[in-house]
């Protein structure tokens, strides 16, 4: 080998590569077997409990079945040809036939009151319990009324050993219960059926009373009425009609035990099993599973190793290869390393074009972002492609997902013009189409404009189209109030024609009043002269209104106090009749001298106090409040009245001249004369009202003016 030449241990490899087989296999193995075991052992174990409770069942019925036997002979001696107890001797040889049997130790008869009136063993040994008195014994007590009884097992202190007794109601041959006869069950017999029924080396059947205690022997050492058939360290686990638990018996050792309650008496039959017995097949069951796989594992490292030396054998293979590859790949790599310059000039060529290509993207994208127009292009089936920014704010759109319908994103463009202008484009082929809709987005009436552009494509088909939406709201209420301001200043001319041409010829006339007031002594004569001058006066007053709206005059700004102005006028007013029922409240606070025509602002001020306190005729409030406005050199006074109010469709109108709702008695001048005044000052003048409710002007003036404005000549009318 050259220098280039891999070194390679391959011993080293294939004792590695068997580790690694045998692991990874044993890991499978040992998974799958303890997976076997388990499944299998769980279903012998569960076939074990099945057994052994279908065990306890049957060996409770075969016990039931024997007790029910001995029920049946001794119901066939509890019917007597006799009249009373005291003739019971007389049936002596009946009763010497049921001791005769091998069940029976005695049976014994008592009168009513439990008194042992008849008795015999089986023996044949009579009268040997008679004069006991058994009435307080609960199988006396259930048979006298009627019902055949079993006892447990337990301690007699008449015998003095241990019994178990079955009792029924005595009848005579007119079937009244006369007394009770019993029997006592001859225990070693009844013990020899439970041994009989015993299964394996450690099992016992065993009976167990409510309380635990046994009521039988047991092979293994347990004394009846003296044991329990539990470890006095645990509480009793015979509960319930049945049940299958693991628990320590009377010597302290673990039993698997299957216990049922008697259908016959007041008792459990329970059949006991040491554990280690119980558990013998499932322990057997692993065993030979271990024998079944053993095999297997050696199979596996023979295997391991033929795989492992396949490996290496290829690895060597694979080597050999890879060492004459790089020897290849050495040549290959001059001539890639000439490729690769080529290759990165290409490439750098492919970058600077494709970065020019971004920029142009972005540049025209920074452009369509830019264009104050709401911008949006759809397809033929109305999904979105491309939009600008401004259509997002210009609808308060958050987000526009691709191909998103334009109706569902924009409704208020759902409606049968756009529809109608999309279907032209579509199906006609109009080039372009131009809307101006009126859209209520819950802010009130807008304007918008709606331009429409046919997108075409190379082959001069129809693929979608571009909508351009500007919102032209502002504009049209720009065009509105210069209607509104040509409507004015028509009549701000035709005012300042008519108070001249009025002017002259009135002052002749209210002169030659006068002076026929002055001449006049008829009574009667002078009121009609003062009616007609009152009017005159009217008149002049009316002209003057017009030409201070058409031609206002110049304020004159002087520093001033707007509290102590706002104190004088309310002063003089309250001592005029229309102020008699009105109450005058003022919360004027720490408010800054302002810049402003005294003249004017007075004027102001009466003309609104005197408007409140016409609109409450019966009596009300009237309430004047100053204050500085935070952060803003503006101050504002707020006049509240408690009166009739404004209707919502006349708000508008209020600074509109010659709109009155005093018919008669105003000119409709007063408000717009005075709107015009706080305009003079850079101020404005908002109203609040309800019907019904009241009204509130408030005055914004700032503190200061900018420059400073002299009063020009002014047009004196009488």
């Amino acid at each position: 080998m050259n220098n280039n030449s891999i070194k390679v241990d391959y011993k080293k490899i294939n004792r590695k590569n068997i580790i690694n087989n045998v692991l990874i296999y044993l890991s499978v193995f040992v998974l799958l077997l303890v997976i076997t075991n388990y499944e299998i052992s769980a279903f012998t174990k569960k076939q074990i409990y099945q057994n052994l409770l279908t065990t306890v069942k049957e060996n409770s019925k075969t016990i039931a079945y024997w007790i029910n036997d001995r029920i049946v002979d001794l119901d066939s001696y509890s019917l007597v040809n006799a009249k009373d107890i005291k003739q019971i001797e007389e049936s002596e040889s009946v009763f010497q036939a049921l001791t005769a049997k091998e069940w029976y130790d005695f049976i014994f008869i008592a009168d009513n009151e439990g008194n042992i009136v008849f008795s015999i063993d089986n023996n044949g040994i009579k009268n040997n319990l008679v004069g006991r008195n058994i009435r307080d014994r609960d199988y006396f007590k259930e048979s006298f009324h009627g019902k055949s009884y079993i006892s447990e097992i337990f301690y007699s202190d008449i015998l003095k050993r241990n019994v178990l007794i079955i009792s029924k109601p005595l009848k005579n041959k007119f079937n009244k219960t006369i007394g009770v006869i019993a029997a006592s069950i001859r225990l070693n017999k009844f013990y020899d059926l439970l041994f009989d029924l015993n299964i394996g080396k450690t099992s016992e059947l065993i009976l167990i009373n409510n309380v635990g205690v046994i009521l039988s022997p047991t092979r293994l050492g347990g004394q009846p009425l003296v044991d329990k058939a539990y470890h006095k360290s645990i509480q009793n686990p015979h509960v319930g009609n049945s049940g299958l638990k693991i628990h320590l018996d009377y010597r302290g050792q673990k039993v698997l035990c299957a216990y049922q309650k008697s259908s016959v008496g007041n008792f459990y039959i329970a059949s006991e099993m040491d554990l280690k017995e119980a558990m013998l097949p499932v322990n057997q069951v692993s065993k030979i599973i271990l024998y079944v796989f053993a095999p297997f594992f050696l199979i596996l490292i023979v295997l391991s190793k033929i795989y492992s030396a396949t490996i290496t054998s290829i690895l060597k293979k694979l080597t050999s290869n890879l060492e004459n590859a790089l020897q290849n790949l050495k040549k290959q790599k001059i001539e890639t390393d000439e490729i690769n310059k080529e290759l990165k000039q290409k490439i750098d060529e492919i970058e600077k074009i494709s970065k020019e290509l971004v920029l142009s993207e972005e540049y025209i994208r920074f452009i369509i972002n830019s264009i104050s127009f709401g911008i949006v292009s759809i397809n033929l089936d109305y999904g979105i492609t491309h939009y600008n920014k401004n259509l997002l704010s210009l609808f308060n759109i958050k987000e526009i997902r691709e191909n998103q319908n334009i109706f569902d994103t924009i409704p208020y463009l759902n409606n049968s013009n756009v529809r109608e202008a999309l279907e032209n484009i579509f199906n006609k082929k109009i080039n372009y189409s131009f809307l101006k809709e009126k859209i209520n987005r819950g802010v009130g009436d807008e304007f918008f404009t709606i331009s429409i552009f046919a997108i075409i494509n190379d082959k001069e088909e129809v693929v979608g189209a571009t909508f351009l939406v500007e919102n032209i709201t502002e504009k049209e209420i720009l065009q509105e109030q210069l209607a509104q301001y040509e409507k004015l200043s028509a009549l701000s001319q035709l005012a300042l024609g008519a108070a001249h041409e009025i002017n002259n010829p009135l002052l002749g006339i209210s002169s030659y009043l006068e002076l026929k007031l002055e001449e006049a002594k008829d009574e009667k004569e002078k009121t009609e002269i003062k009616n007609v001058l009152d009017n005159v006066y009217r008149i002049s007053t009316t002209i003057r209104g017009l030409l201070n709206f058409a031609r206002p005059a110049v304020p004159q700004f002087t520093n001033m106090d707007v509290n102590k102005l706002i104190e004088e006028i309310l002063y003089f007013l309250s001592l005029q009749p229309l102020f008699r029922k009105i109450e005058i409240k003022t919360i004027l606070s720490d408010i800054p001298l302002i810049t402003a025509d005294i003249n004017q602002i007075r004027q102001v001020l009466t003309n609104i106090f005197i408007n409140a306190a016409q609109a409450m005729p019966n009596g009300g409030t009237l309430k004047v409040e100053t204050a500085k406005i935070k952060y803003e050199d503006l101050i504002q006074i707020k006049i509240s009245d408690t009166g009739v109010g404004i209707p919502p469709e006349n708000i508008n109108k209020l600074f509109e001249p010659f709109f009155t709702t005093k018919k008669g008695t105003g000119t409709g001048l007063g408000l717009s004369i005075s709107l015009s005044y706080i305009k003079n000052h850079n101020g404005n003048i908002l109203v609040d009202s309800t019907v019904n409710l009241g009204t509130t002007f408030t005055i914004i003036l700032p503190v200061r003016q900018k420059g400073k404005i002299f009063l020009a000549e002014e047009e004196v009318i009488s």
